[in-house]
Formats: structure tokens, C-alpha cells, sequence
């Protein structure tokens, strides 16, 4: 098995993961489209299939696109076993996701332009990452989506993120985004997603390289517990 990160990351994020109560439940969207949110919640969710015991419900809730989906589709028989896949992109989400029986972790891919779903797909998980390309541009179109969550996190508690992806080190456009973010006094991750051929490849794959994601899920994990 190849990967980006040395092994005391992923041994790390193993014992982060056997360590909790309750599985992960994650909700990956933006009201827009382009930022990576599909390649962003299936990579987070082999991330979880491959460093914990726990089953993986992957839900697609994107009426748009259905990338999630049809990744798992091409994939075929290389698909990861302990990954289940459905298309929910319905706004009954939250009802369908509790009445599953799913036990394990979820991880649910939303599209843009659907506030109600991204609204449901909130009722049902704890955790928001929210993966956004890094121009200010684009970091001043974040307050759609932040509407949306405040609306449910006034009846439950959600830890939002920010993940800057499709990155280019070092650019001014990355630290003015940064800084923007930040002000806004947002949890913008400190890892983010490059721009490069591992994740624009991935799809359709199962990748033996989750590059930089798993140290991703570490942050956002215990982000919420500091």
C-alpha cells in the first residue's frame, strides 16, 4: 500500500478512530459546484473504511452530478467491500439515512444549488466539511452554504470546516483566501488538498494512495474534540 503520509500519520488517525463512541457522520457540500466535494467525501470515506473496523455508508445526494455513484459503478469489483453505496438525493434524506439501520460511519456527498438537501444531509451527521477552491473569489461565495448550516445548527450542534482544495502552495491567492476565511473566524483546516494528478486521476479507481485526505479526516476529527 502506497501513501502520501508517513506511517505514524495513519497509525494516528487508527487509534483516533478505534478510540470513539460513535462512528463518524460527515456531510461534504458547498452550494456550488467545481470545489472537489465528490473526490473530497469519497476519499474521506476509503479513509474510513481503510483505518477503522466500522462499516461505510457513502450517500450521493447530488441530483446534478451523481459522481459519488458512478465513481463506485466504474470501480466495479475494485470496490471497497466495506463501502456502501446509494443514491439519495431526495428531500426526505434524513429520513431515509435514519430509517437505513446503518450503524457504521456515513459520509454523505451533497450537490449545489440544493439547500434543502444540504439542510437534511445536516439533521443527520455531525461533522461539515465544507471544500472550497482557493481564490478569494470563491471565499467570498461561502456564505449561501454557512446560511444553510446555521439554520440547522440552532437545534444541533454541527462542527464545521473548511478545507481549501485544488491548492497551489505558497500563492498569494491561498493566503488571501486563508486570511479571509479566518476572519470570519471559520475552522479552516491547516491541511490542504493540492492540485495534482492524484486526485483529478482517482476517479473511478480505487486508489492505493489517499494522498493528503487521511490527514484531513485526523483534523477534522480532532477538531472537534479540542
Amino acid at each position: 500500500m502506497s501513501e502520501t503520509l508517513t506511517p505514524d500519520v495513519l497509525e494516528h488517525l487508527k487509534t483516533l478512530l478505534a478510540a470513539r463512541p460513535e462512528p463518524v457522520r460527515l456531510t461534504v457540500g458547498y452550494l456550488k459546484g467545481g470545489t472537489g466535494k465528490s473526490t473530497t467525501a469519497v476519499l474521506l470515506a476509503m479513509a474510513l473504511a481503510r483505518y477503522s473496523d466500522e462499516k461505510v455508508l457513502l450517500v450521493d445526494a447530488d441530483g446534478v452530478n451523481a459522481t459519488s455513484f458512478e465513481w463506485s459503478e466504474l470501480a466495479a469489483d475494485d470496490w471497497p467491500s466495506n463501502i456502501n453505496v446509494v443514491y439519495w438525493p431526495s428531500i426526505n434524506l434524513a429520513k431515509r439515512v435514519r430509517e437505513s439501520g446503518h450503524t457504521g460511519h456515513i459520509i454523505i456527498d451533497t450537490g449545489p444549488s440544493d439547500a434543502g438537501v444540504l439542510r437534511q444531509a445536516l439533521a443527520v451527521t455531525d461533522y461539515f466539511v465544507t471544500p472550497v477552491a482557493a481564490t478569494p473569489a470563491e471565499a467570498a461565495r461561502v456564505r449561501p452554504t454557512l446560511e444553510a448550516a446555521a439554520e440547522v445548527g440552532v437545534t444541533r450542534d454541527i462542527d464545521l470546516s473548511i478545507l481549501f482544495t485544488r491548492t497551489k502552495p505558497g500563492t498569494l491567492s491561498l493566503r488571501a483566501s486563508r486570511e479571509a476565511l479566518e476572519g470570519l473566524e471559520l475552522n479552516v483546516l491547516p491541511t490542504d488538498v493540492p492540485f495534482v494528478l492524484l486526485y483529478s486521476q482517482a476517479y473511478g479507481t480505487m486508489p492505493d494512495d489517499l494522498g493528503v485526505y487521511p490527514q484531513v479526516l485526523t483534523e477534522i476529527i480532532e477538531g472537534s474534540d479540542a
